[in-house]
């Protein structure tokens, strides 16, 4: 029995131990990612009053801005993939055109063999219907590779209309800060005699 408990004792102690480093490990990493995206803690922000914020606004401006600029570039990464996604699709339909005026060019040149009479006619029925089943096969192809360009046009396209939207947003944002603040009219100048 003393056996098992001395056995066991390290064991539950190394789980406990575990356990709590696991939670050390978990607090480090929520405070590091609090700490990138804010260095001051918000509930003594929140406590500032009005008249002590001072530049508040304009940073806060600036860091929406940056915000939106860079969901803008994640888009346009987004597109840039999916373009890349276009040309490899219009190069697979290209690769299954070659192939398939090479297999139809393979059938005339069989049909010359048949004609000829330079194989058995049952060996020429079997190679002529291998090539056509393989042409089938090449048009499966090509109707996918067309689905997805298709789908992929049209992803395109939202994201296009993504894009313009969110870069019309960025500007809006900057054309409204850049208006000029509106100021109370100056007092009269006193006129000397």
């Amino acid at each position: 029995m003393k056996r098992m408990m001395i056995v066991f004792l390290p064991v539950i102690v190394f789980v406990f131990a575990g356990c709590a480093t696991m939670e050390d490990l978990k607090s480090t990493i929520s405070t590091k990612v609090t700490s990138i995206t804010s260095n001051v803690d918000p509930a003594l922000v929140a406590k500032v009053t009005q008249d002590k914020k001072g530049e508040f606004p304009k940073a806060e401006f600036a860091v929406k801005v940056a915000e939106e600029r860079s969901k803008l570039a994640s888009l346009k990464s987004e597109l840039a993939t999916k373009q890349k996604k276009l040309a490899d699709y219009e190069e697979d339909i290209s690769d299954i055109e070659l192939k398939d005026f090479n297999l139809n060019y393979d059938i005339i040149k069989q049909d010359a063999v048949d004609a000829a009479g330079l194989m058995k006619k049952e060996d020429s029925i079997k190679t002529t219907t291998n090539l056509k089943v393989k042409k089938i096969d090449l048009q499966k192809d090509k109707l996918k590779a067309e689905g997805n360009i298709s789908t992929t046009k049209q992803q395109m396209e939202d994201l296009a209309a993504e894009i313009k939207a969110q870069e019309e947003k960025i500007n809006s944002l900057t054309v409204e800060k850049a208006k000029p603040e509106e100021k109370a009219p100056a007092p009269p100048a006193e006129k000397t005699k």
